[in-house]
């Protein structure tokens, strides 16, 4: 296992961020896929309401947030010290995406589907941005180094 990590802070910085977004989207997707699946198991028992799409989405780019942000930044800390931008830049990156998800799958049609759909955009997005915040902080407690502010300059 040693090996493989020194071989990982032998690679260039470039590489090094491909090699950690590609690992990090593969675990986010598997588990954001995971979230939606228990979270529509426990939205409606596994009985189809009609809303599982939307149950799915929420758990898929929720726990899809926390576990690529949480992922990339241990992965780019393992190549080398990171800084608390890190954690912010994978965030925003995932909180980009969600949008754009969202805006794709945002409901047409006549007004009370929207209506019915606003609900679960709201909570959506609640989850996302608690679960991502709950991620930053992980990441920035655990992976950044920070400069020590205790030590006097002479």
């Amino acid at each position: 296992m040693f090996r493989i990590i020194e071989t990982y802070r032998s690679v260039p910085d470039r590489w090094a961020f491909v090699l950690a977004a590609i690992p990090s989207f593969i675990l986010a997707a598997m588990a954001g896929i995971a979230g939606g699946f228990a979270g529509m198991y426990f939205y409606d028992r596994g009985n189809s309401k009609g809303d599982d799409v939307a149950v799915l989405t929420i758990g898929l780019l929720a726990v899809g947030t926390f576990t690529f942000v949480i992922v990339f930044s241990w992965l780019r800390a393992l190549h080398h010290k990171i800084s608390s931008r890190t954690p912010w830049f994978t965030w925003f990156f995932c909180l980009a995406g969600d949008l754009v998800i969202t805006a794709l799958l945002w409901p047409g049609g006549y007004p009370g589907e929207l209506a019915h759909y606003m609900g679960f955009i709201l909570a959506g997005w609640s989850a996302i941005l608690l679960l991502g915040l709950v991620a930053l902080l992980i990441s920035q407690r655990l992976f950044t180094q920070e400069p020590d502010r205790t030590a006097r300059s002479t």
